[in-house]
């Protein structure tokens, strides 16, 4: 791998994400890595947890303190990592990296799952890290990739290349009566075909000119749940059973979409550890 000279973002399925993040571990030694399902020391506190990695990485715990209060943690110290929430325990991992001194810094899906007031709070601990060292963000959730200010790239997974993309590419213009209406697609919570028209439903509904297909092919996150459906997968509560073999979602806004059966298995591995 050639020689990072800027943070940046790498927009990509979970499947893709995990094989980039495999390769640059494979080619660097140089590097410490989050991702979603991170086994931590359930039983020490996260002071002591934070004391292990500054002595292993020959880290000063003089400066520990101030780690602590930069990652928002220090309220949190004499607590089990067993007892903290999905929040506080990345906040941990963020101040771990930190305190581990690497080269590059790799996080995997490190959004999933969090609500806004913790994405928010989060956003900030990756941007401290990234002021401190390289850090390469994989996630398939480009709306908050953008928000790191750094660049975000999407990855091509038929070339196998890298492009980049800017914030106008998370708008999606759709033509309703002659004019052209722009929505952002975190607005948006599920998209339906009915009787071959697409309806894209958000605060509003609106009536969209591109087929289902056309839209799949345009949204980052969102999932084909459905023949007729398309599911902004950031959206969704609970992946609920009706009977045998029936199926669907139901989203924060408490609506509730089907499920084709073939589609159960693969969703439930993208809403793994979100729900």
């Amino acid at each position: 791998m050639e020689k990072l000279d800027t943070s940046l973002a790498i927009n990509a399925s979970m499947e893709d994400g995990k094989k980039i993040m495999d390769a640059v571990q494979a080619e660097m030694d140089a590097v410490a890595c989050f991702q979603i399902d991170d086994g931590l020391y359930e039983q020490l506190t996260v002071n002591t947890y934070l004391k292990m990695f500054a002595k292993l990485s020959a880290t000063s715990t003089k400066n520990l303190g101030e780690i602590e209060k930069k990652y928002s943690v220090s309220e949190i110290r004499k607590k089990k990592i067993k007892q903290l929430n999905n929040i506080q325990k990345r906040l941990v991992s963020l101040a771990r990296m930190d305190l581990q001194d690497k080269e590059i810094c790799l996080l995997s899906e490190p959004f999933q799952g969090l609500d806004k007031a913790g994405l928010h709070t989060y956003l900030i601990g990756v941007k401290n890290l990234a002021h401190k060292t390289k850090i390469i963000v994989f996630s398939a959730y480009l709306d908050e990739l953008h928000n790191l200010n750094i660049p975000v790239y999407s990855y091509e997974s038929e070339t196998q290349k890298l492009r980049l993309v800017t914030k106008n590419e998370l708008k999606l213009l759709i033509k309703i009566d002659g004019k052209t209406i722009c929505i952002a697609s975190d607005e948006i919570e599920y998209i339906e075909s009915i009787a071959g028209k697409v309806q894209i439903v958000g605060k509003e509904t609106y009536k969209g000119n591109l087929t289902l297909r056309e839209l799949e092919s345009k949204l980052t996150y969102f999932y084909r749940c459905h023949r007729s459906y398309l599911v902004n997968l950031a959206r969704i509560k609970a992946l609920v059973t009706y009977g045998k073999n029936s199926y669907g979602v139901v989203l924060k806004n408490r609506t509730e979409i089907p499920v084709s059966r073939t589609k159960v298995r693969e969703l439930k591995e993208l809403l793994k550890g979100t729900i």
